[in-house]
């Protein structure tokens, strides 16, 4: 049975994994019903490790025009009597009616609201900014320069390196192939960072140069002649290829869900359209996830108001 979700439940989801540190959050999950034995899909699960036994917070999520009614309340309390969950929250876009709430309370059944604050009213998490942008680029090494210092009668010379070339240290013991040295090199902070604050969508080639090509010690790392049989030290590798960058705006909203602060938007991210989540709990810790049905990213930072 395929799994359902909505952008709702996505959003829904997101700010609970933000907030259940430590437990296991999971999308559209399939529980068994211990009366037919069958499996019954629940929007999100938060599951954890209480005194060394499963605890299993359900949680439904309703994206409607109207007020969820009593209706939905006991629907949603027949459903779970008969799955494995410890707690029943409900979460409903538009809000609960007094009936329901009353009921819900009577329940045992927590009852949230998404409350949408406008722009001007709501505190922001990001200050005046009213957008977040993504950059998301590729690199395509094609070619690899070695240049390789003199070695005895063997002038320093430049050499164009193969995928599976090897390279060795100062005492010629094999470390690695040079696409592995290169995937290293271009996954490294430095060059993250580098182009994605001087990366643009104009840029269709880049050049990264790693010199010197030493390890932490100042030993260079080497190729090795084979014609005479020689090590020869590196002095710096040069990769070169063609590079591509998707740059995507989020028009924020803002809102809160069970007093944590939240803004999000939907956009295009790796061609793919996404949702991004940021909140901000009491703790003044800050977390944003991109989301799209193949790729989910988060990043976590905390936000001091110390000067």
């Amino acid at each position: 049975m395929p799994k359902r979700t909505n952008e709702f439940q996505k959003l829904v989801f997101l700010i609970k994994k933000h907030a259940a540190s430590g437990a296991t959050v999971t999308e559209s999950k399939f529980l068994r019903d211990h009366i037919t034995d069958t499996k019954r899909e629940v929007d999100i699960c938060i599951e954890s490790s209480v005194a060394g036994h499963l605890v299993t917070v359900s949680i439904e999520c309703r994206d409607r025009g109207r007020k969820a009614n009593v209706q939905w309340i006991e629907e949603m309390k027949a459903k779970h009597e008969r799955l494995p969950t410890n707690a029943l929250v409900l979460v409903s876009r538009s809000g609960f009616s007094k009936e329901a709430m009353a009921v819900a309370r009577n329940y045992g059944i927590e009852t949230l609201a998404l409350s949408t604050l406008d722009a001007a009213s709501a505190e922001k998490l990001f200050g005046d900014t009213s957008s977040l942008w993504s950059k998301v680029f590729t690199l395509s090494p094609t070619k690899v320069v070695v240049r390789v210092a003199q070695t005895g009668e063997l002038v320093a010379e430049d050499v164009v390196t193969f995928p599976d070339s090897l390279v060795y240290d100062h005492k010629s013991n094999e470390l690695f192939t040079v696409k592995e040295l290169v995937e290293t090199l271009l996954n490294s902070e430095y060059v993250v960072r580098h182009f994605g604050k001087m990366g643009g969508q104009y840029h269709k080639g880049f050049e990264v140069r790693w010199e010197p090509a030493r390890d932490l010690q100042g030993n260079p790392f080497c190729l090795k002649k084979l014609d005479p049989f020689i090590l020869r030290p590196m002095e710096f590798v040069r990769i070169t290829g063609s590079c591509s960058f998707e740059i995507s705006e989020f028009p924020l909203r803002y809102g809160t869900l069970g007093g944590m602060k939240v803004a999000w938007s939907t956009g295009s991210f790796l061609g793919k359209k996404a949702l991004l989540v940021a909140s901000k709990d009491q703790s003044a810790v800050s977390k944003i996830s991109i989301a799209t049905e193949e790729v989910s990213l988060k990043i976590q930072t905390k936000l001091s108001t110390e000067k």
